[in-house]
């Protein structure tokens, strides 16, 4: 994945490792001040405590590690290095625990390969072809189907669990219990690791399916050109809705249905209040498709319309539902 590519489709894991490097720095912060006065209590099975400072270097260390994943493909190979030494050096504050030596010693390794690694990688850098690639200009669907996005049910449903999570992060850090800020912190970073992969996968221009029933029309659609993406076919069509302007969108499938390569047209189901689902029936109307094949010469010029990434709207929505919570719990 390149650095590019991470960056469009998922800035979570970056987000979510910017929070957990924050919580590193914290933990490592409460152990520096508050673990002379933690009190332990022991037994036959061991001590424990209910401080934060008791436990801090432990959980800054997980803390580290999991951001150092999340952010390596935006660090690159040498930064994950040098988040690698970071938490090998909180272990060693920990130098009469021997197992933590053991750990440190084997992270502190483990970030000098990386470390060297990067380093050869940035002497010799190959051609960044995808950088260097022109944009496309791209038409945006219309305001009123994105309205319906932000108020569809799963998008509310999806922002319930964000919302209190978030909330509970910004609470905690302004005026709280460390306990809620680190359990919100640790919710919203979950979060944005499953929003990550949920649009880890996702392209810009490429259509989304399959239509709902109650909902699909039919309209025709010309051929741009042909492509293969591992075992599917891309087909790169410009489609001429009953109403609106056309516009071009990628379907992919693994079969060339309605042989489309040949006629270099094709009949495609779509949604007419959300534009970026579109898929290719098998079985389409006989007299639909006939038309659309018997229309002849070059697709007219037509923008790639945008495909909303997943999530987006449940972002949108979290982040507003967020700003009235925190504000009403705030003046209360």
């Amino acid at each position: 994945m390149s650095t590019r590519a991470y960056g469009r489709t998922s800035w979570p894991w970056a987000a979510a490792a910017v929070l957990l490097f924050w919580q590193t720095w914290f933990l490592f912060h409460v152990y520096a001040t508050e673990n002379s006065a933690v009190r332990w209590d022991c037994d036959s099975e061991g001590c424990g405590t209910n401080d934060l400072a008791g436990p801090a270097i432990p959980f800054a260390v997980i803390s580290a590690t999991v951001a150092t994943v999340l952010a390596a493909p935006r660090l690159g190979v040498g930064g994950a290095g040098v988040a690698a030494l970071l938490a090998a050096f909180g272990l060693l504050v920990r130098r009469e625990d021997d197992h933590a030596l053991l750990a440190a010693y084997g992270l502190a390794a483990l970030g000098v390969a990386l470390v060297m690694t990067g380093a050869v990688r940035a002497v010799r850098r190959g051609p960044a072809e995808e950088r260097n690639a022109p944009p496309r200009p791209r038409a945006r669907p219309a305001v009123p189907a994105l309205l319906r996005l932000l108020v569809a049910p799963a998008t509310l449903l999806a922002a319930v669990p964000g919302t209190l999570a978030v909330t509970a992060f910004v609470l905690g850090a302004l005026d709280g219990p460390r306990w809620i800020m680190m359990l919100g912190l640790n919710g919203t970073a979950a979060l944005l690791v499953a929003l990550g992969l949920a649009r880890l996968n996702h392209r810009p221009g490429v259509a989304v399916g399959p239509v709902p029933g109650e909902r699909a029309a039919h309209a025709p659609a010309l051929l741009n050109a042909l492509t293969t993406r591992g075992t599917a076919f891309v087909f790169d069509l410009t489609v001429r809705p009953e109403r609106g302007a056309p516009y071009r969108i990628e379907v992919e499938h693994p079969l060339d249905l309605q042989d489309v390569r040949v006629h270099r047209a094709a009949l495609v189901r779509h949604d007419p209040r959300r534009p970026w689902l579109v898929d290719l029936p098998q079985d389409p109307p006989p007299a639909a498709l006939a038309r659309a094949r018997a229309a002849t010469g070059p697709p007219a010029p037509a923008r790639r319309l945008w495909s909303p990434p997943p999530g987006a709207p449940a972002v949108l929505v979290t982040g507003a539902l967020t700003a009235v919570l925190v504000t009403l719990l705030g003046v209360a």
